[in-house]
């Protein structure tokens, strides 16, 4: 029998194992073995990756997305996000297949048998098989899944070995975490340290002239000054990966007068053949942008004004042509009733053999007798339902859940038969039905009280360009990238055509998004060609039917950035780094005089403050975030002054009155458990990471993609 698409029907459970399943499919054997060539799409460790298994697999991924979506279209944006899934996930399995392999890391299948129906399965197992009314996991459900796998069809089989691999990889990166973080240690004189800087405090009185104070027109910046700035700091200015600056200008299409008024004169002509039709509903769909939805509806579905007219109007009332959101719609009222918005019932499955269930070996006439022999014995004891059901319905889960169909929508096309027979029922009658996969026994347990609801024939027809106005634009774009090849024209043409520039700063080699742009993979291509320079102007690019013209602003590449690259940007940092010097040359002048802070805080016409400080913790003071000067202050006695202390933000003169000591405290056991807590948290989150960063990788997925 068709167990899978039941199972998928009733309870979700193989449209949800798809969705985990995605992840398996890109994860190859750790330790299958590739030959490098000119087709690698990335070399990982000197073990290539070559384009033709990785766009299998990433064509695989894209199966198993159609499968879980239910559509066959894949949109740009999320073949390009299971791209990139691809890619991670075959660079962890590289990299991770040779730590499990060099440590002897494996699943055995007795620890696999475990993991799935063991009595502390797996999380996956624990998440996607929960009773549906009690969302708490069911064993039942897996012993049951297990049962028909053999029934199910070859696809359904597979998807069940990628899920239990699944299960598998991630069993093997949790053996390896524990590894990591059980082989953490502290010593008890470690944490107590930890608990003096925590605990310890000083009070200080400090005085901090503001760096405003110094105008900038009084400081001059030399070379030496930007060299001494970018020295200290030169581990802030390597560069990670190449970025680049963009400009650019999506020019719309947007339908033209000319496209509006062609569209209104076909709405005008549609509308009529529509009244005229004989069959509506197939002239509605054989026109119409949508296909129209002939379910019942309640009051507040349907568009404004539309839905007001329909509910107010007869049956057979047709509506004229209005204009929606650059949508023309026409509608007809085809019938009003009142309907239940909902019903609950439970059925017992006697299924025949059809295409794709020949697991059944019953004819359909067989089929119709036992479930009429049902329907006479059940009428006698309404009550045994669920229990027959139990015993003797093909439906999967009637075992576990005596056929209960729980509530079900009005519309939803998987109960259609259910809802119509309930629509004549009475609470607690019970009739035969026939369904595609065999005979339902059905009970109707209650319905909601009736609301009025229409059935309607909707016609839309959308406002779009046409492809004359496709062409204008194109050759608009065309025009500005040939008239604007330099990047003051750029911005002087959009200034004098009225056009939005925008900027996307920071773009990534596999970025796949312009600010504010979707799917722009092809100009992120062309900003990182090799012979694209910095000020060139792009050819007219399509993005999602917006003509995109961009310019090249900046490029930087991975590795250290040179003092010149960053120059502009460390700019104000190095004019107050020679500030804070100035303001500490002038208090130790000041000094030589003033030897006490509060005349040393009068000669230099600023103010004394006074704050808490500990070793560990920030303080909301202006000295509070000098890190390094909290930390020469810890080392000072009670009473001791200082100064000038040059920070990053400015120069201070410190005195400290006064040291509050930690209490005596011997047992560490709660500290300790915290420290290999967050240590274990960091090995969960960061242990890959660092991994991978330390991995010689070559990616050359710009090539392809």
């Amino acid at each position: 029998m068709a167990i899978i698409g039941k199972i998928r029907k009733h309870s979700g459970l193989a449209v949800i194992i798809i969705g985990v399943a995605i992840a398996a499919f890109v994860i190859g054997d750790f330790g299958k073995k590739r030959t490098q060539g000119n087709s690698d799409i990335g070399v990982i460790n000197g073990e290539s990756i070559p384009y033709t298994e990785f766009n299998i697999k990433v064509e695989q991924a894209m199966e198993a997305q159609r499968e879980n979506s239910g559509s066959e279209k894949i949109s740009d944006q999320d073949a390009y996000q299971l791209r990139q899934t691809t890619w991670s996930n075959e660079v962890k399995s590289i990299l991770m297949g040779a730590e499990y392999d060099e440590l002897g890391l494996t699943v055995s299948a007795e620890e696999l048998f475990d993991q799935v129906q063991g009595k502390q399965p797996h999380r996956y197992i624990l998440q996607y098989f929960k009773d549906p009314n009690t969302g708490q996991y069911d064993p039942a459900l897996v012993l049951n899944y297990l049962k028909n796998l053999e029934k199910m069809d070859a696809k359904s089989r597979d998807m069940w070995l990628r899920f239990e691999k699944a299960i598998k990889d991630d069993r093997l990166e949790t053996k390896f975490n524990n590894l990591i973080s059980k082989g953490y240690y502290m010593p008890t004189s470690f944490l107590k340290k930890d608990y003096v800087k925590q605990s310890k405090s000083m009070k200080v009185r400090f005085i901090a002239p503001p760096l405003t104070s110094i105008p900038d027109s009084t400081v001059k910046l030399t070379d030496a000054d930007y060299n001494e700035f970018y020295n200290q700091n030169k581990v802030f200015f390597f560069q990670e990966e190449p970025i680049r600056d963009l400009d650019f200008i999506a020019f719309e299409v947007i339908p033209s007068d000319l496209d509006r008024k062609r569209i209104s004169d076909d709405v005008t002509q549609l509308y009529k053949d529509f009244v005229s039709s004989s069959d509506v509903v197939n002239f509605t769909n054989a026109n119409s942008d949508k296909k129209t939805d002939t379910s019942f509806l309640k009051k507040g579905t349907l568009p404004a004004p539309l839905d007001s007219i329909l509910f107010a109007s007869p049956v057979g009332t047709t509506i004229p042509p209005v204009e929606i959101q650059n949508t023309w719609y026409m509608a007809k009222s085809l019938a009003i009733q009142e309907r239940p918005d909902s019903m609950r019932g439970s059925q017992i499955l006697i299924a025949f053999t059809t295409p794709g269930n020949e697991g059944i070996k019953r004819t359909k006439e067989e089929a119709k007798m036992k479930a009429d022999s049902l329907l006479n014995a059940l009428k006698k004891n309404p009550a045994s339902f669920a229990e027959v059901a139990k015993k003797v319905s093909d439906y999967p889960s009637a075992k576990e859940d005596g056929g209960d169909l729980k509530w079900f929508l009005d519309g939803n096309p998987g109960y259609y038969p259910f809802f119509k027979a309930g629509l004549e029922m009475k609470p607690k009658e019970i009739k035969v039905l026939e369904t595609h996969i065999g005979y339902s026994v059905f009970i109707l347990d209650e319905k909601t009280k009736p609301i009025k609801k229409v059935q309607a024939a909707l016609l839309t027809r959308a406002i779009e360009p046409s492809n004359q106005t496709f062409q204008d634009t194109y050759t608009l774009a065309s025009a500005f990238a040939g008239k604007n090849k330099t990047p003051e024209a750029f911005d002087k043409g959009a200034t004098d055509q009225g056009l939005q520039k925008r900027t996307s700063p920071n773009l990534r080699e596999m970025d796949n998004n312009l600010m504010g742009l979707p799917a722009a993979r092809e100009v992120v291509r062309w900003a990182y060609a090799e012979n694209t320079k910095v000020g060139e102007v792009s050819p007219v690019f399509d993005v999602n039917g917006k003509y995109v013209v961009a310019i090249l602003k900046k490029i930087v590449e991975k590795g250290q950035q040179p003092l010149e690259t960053v120059k502009d940007r460390i700019e104000p940092s190095v004019r107050n780094m020679k500030k804070a010097a100035v303001i500490a040359e002038k208090m130790k002048q000041s000094m030589t005089t003033a030897k006490e802070i509060n005349s040393l805080a009068a000669s230099m016409d600023t103010k004394v403050d006074t704050t808490v400080l500990t070793f560990s913790g920030f303080s909301r003071s202006a000295i509070g975030r000098e890190m390094d000067i909290v930390g020469q202050i810890f080392s000072f006695p009670n009473g001791h002054t200082a100064g000038p202390l040059t920070g990053k933000y400015g120069a201070y003169f410190v005195a400290v009155d006064e040291i509050a000591e930690p209490p005596a405290k011997e047992d560490f056991r709660f500290e300790k458990s915290q420290h290999e807590q967050t240590f274990s948290q960091r090995v969960a989150t960061s242990l890959y990471k660092a991994i991978e960063k330390t991995a010689d990788i070559t990616d050359e997925r710009i090539k392809f993609y």
